[in-house]
């Protein structure tokens, strides 16, 4: 809609932005980082934050009742894979805001959705390191046996899941919160000695020495 104000345009945007667009062009800007971790018992965690691993990163395998999702979810599906739903969401079909809002297992991915952002992910390199990660002990199904996490003091925990694929190469599991230290209880912690982020050219891009 266009309004007339001395004689200047003024442009009312009534359209609603696409978040889920925005959180995904935000991820954009650091996939294909490679980051590397050095822990106090001098064990190297190095893996790449691949824009294929962005759906799972913030959840979208959860909202099962979403169509696309179902079939992304079914491995006999050999169509719609992370690149296809990536693909949907850059051009807003299929998947967007509202979708995703409109699903009825979106509360379980609010606070995960929320928190994901560029900043959440970068600031995870100043934290402490969880080694070995027991699943059994909580009932997670998660995979990754390295989680970073980050104590946003009275709101909660940020965490970052690294699992190892088929070929032992470290990837970015999950990203999500939890408003209590139950990742982290009766689990191995130790300290990061170091942190080396390199950009898509492989150029240092930051490092620091705990």
């Amino acid at each position: 809609m266009l309004l007339t104000l001395s004689g200047a345009f003024i442009v009312h945007r009534s359209a609603k932005m696409n978040e889920l667009l925005e959180k995904f062009n935000e991820y954009k800007d650091i996939s294909n980082y490679q980051i590397k971790y050095t822990l106090a018992n001098k064990t190297v965690i190095d893996f790449k934050l691949k824009q294929t691993d962005f759906p799972h990163l913030i959840g979208l395998h959860k909202l099962v009742d979403i169509p696309i999702i179902g079939q992304f979810n079914d491995i006999s599906n050999t169509t719609v894979s992370a690149k296809f739903l990536i693909s949907k969401i850059k051009k807003e079909s299929q998947l967007t805001e509202n979708i995703i809002k409109n699903s009825v297992y979106f509360p379980t991915i609010e606070q995960r959705y929320r928190n994901f952002s560029k900043e959440n992910l970068l600031t995870l390199t100043y934290t402490d390191a969880i080694v070995d990660f027991n699943a059994s002990l909580i009932g997670s199904k998660l995979r990754g046996d390295c989680i970073l996490f980050e104590n946003r003091k009275a709101k909660g925990y940020n965490y970052l899941s690294i699992a190892k694929d088929a070929k032992e190469k470290r990837y970015a599991e999950s990203f999500f919160y939890n408003p209590t230290d139950l990742y982290i209880k009766n689990q191995i912690i130790l300290k990061v000695n170091k942190v080396q982020i390199f950009d898509k050219e492989g150029k240092l891009f930051l490092e620091d020495i705990v």
